[in-house]
């Protein structure tokens, strides 16, 4: 597509029907994943009434540490760097070598887990797919740190790109779960020291807000394949609020959204976590920012990762090629009206 016609897109695009890989992941998604998350939520749920204490500190993102045999693609070059509180990497495609163009990511991880290895792979596609360098960020986590700390992270984050001489108009943040939060909040928060805002953002299966009467009615109109609603109540109380003695930022929604760059939303139609997306797109709409949203038949959550096996993952990163074309291509506050709310195949 050439990036100009984004200007011309309806608000809402659904892509469907869901091809039979995608059908079958959600299958085992269903199966496997949501089974497993439930059984260890409700583990989780004793623990944190016998030995409350100790569930503040766990240390769930060891999972990551054997996720490091999922390799890049072959020919990407990864480079470490150490930020002040976290780790991130340049993860590199042959084609974007020279590019002056670089997409600041944050893994997904309900913000208690996975980190750079588990989105290794992903972010090497991503740059192959965009022709765009990208910075990984391993933002702290809960329990040991709030969301202001790994915002924080981000920020840190964004300011390191920049010192490397990349300009804003060139950087789109991206991230996917709660790193599409953690993307949100960045540019929210860059904008707010005074920094230059990125070119624009992509959210997927995007975590954006702190309700989780959103949520519920999502989970009672279609079965998220992928996380039970508990698992979601379970994550809020015990971890994102301490049991409730911590209160949480402002949450995007709720947040002055004027003066970012465009925002393409993807998200599956059955997610627990389409509403967010929803409200999201509404709220940036309202404050003149430029946004898409795209539904994607029974896309698992953060089913992008699934690239290797999913043809709907291999288009939607197409459709996120396109649009970094669009965001990098444009001065983000002069992205061109507001697209009109419509829906097509």
């Amino acid at each position: 597509m050439n990036s100009p016609e984004w200007r011309d897109r309806p608000a809402q695009t659904y892509f469907g029907p869901a091809s039979w890989q995608a059908r079958l992941l959600g299958v085992a998604a269903l199966v496997v994943l949501r089974t497993s998350i439930a059984v260890l939520t409700v583990v989780g749920l004793v623990m944190n009434r016998i030995w409350p204490a100790g569930m503040q500190r766990a240390r769930l993102d060891l999972i990551d540490r054997p996720m490091r045999y999922i390799r890049a693609l072959p020919g990407t070059e990864v480079t470490p760097v150490r930020l002040p509180d976290c780790p991130a990497e340049w993860v590199v495609a042959p084609a974007a070598r020279d590019s002056d163009r670089v997409i600041v990511y944050f893994h997904g991880s309900a913000l208690v887990t996975l980190g750079l290895n588990s989105h290794r792979r992903f972010v090497s596609k991503l740059s192959a797919a965009t022709g765009a360098k990208v910075f990984n960020v391993g933002y702290r986590l809960a329990p040991l740190a709030g969301i202001e700390e790994a915002v924080a992270d981000g920020l840190c984050a964004y300011r390191h790109v920049l010192d490397a001489g990349f300009t804003a108009d060139r950087i789109v943040l991206a991230g996917d779960s709660a790193g599409g939060l953690m993307a949100a909040n960045t540019a929210l928060t860059a904008r707010d020291a005074g920094l230059p805002a990125p070119a624009g953002q992509v959210l997927m299966s995007a975590l954006t807000s702190s309700d989780m009467e959103i949520k519920r009615q999502a989970a009672s109109t279609h079965r998220d394949p992928f996380f039970p609603f508990m698992a979601f109540m379970f994550l809020y109380r015990v971890y994102a609020t301490v049991n409730g003695t911590r209160e949480l930022p402002v949450m995007p929604p709720e947040a002055e959204l004027r003066g970012l760059g465009p925002f393409l939303l993807q998200v599956g139609n059955n997610e627990m976590l389409r509403n967010d997306t929803f409200v999201l797109a509404d709220k940036l709409t309202a404050a003149g920012v430029p946004n898409w949203v795209q539904v994607w038949d029974r896309g698992l959550h953060m089913f992008q990762l699934t690239f290797d096996v999913n043809p709907d993952a291999r288009r939607a990163i197409g459709e996120i090629a396109d649009f970094v074309d669009y965001a990098t291509a444009v001065a983000p506050r002069d992205a061109g009206s507001v697209p009109v709310t419509g829906e097509i195949a």
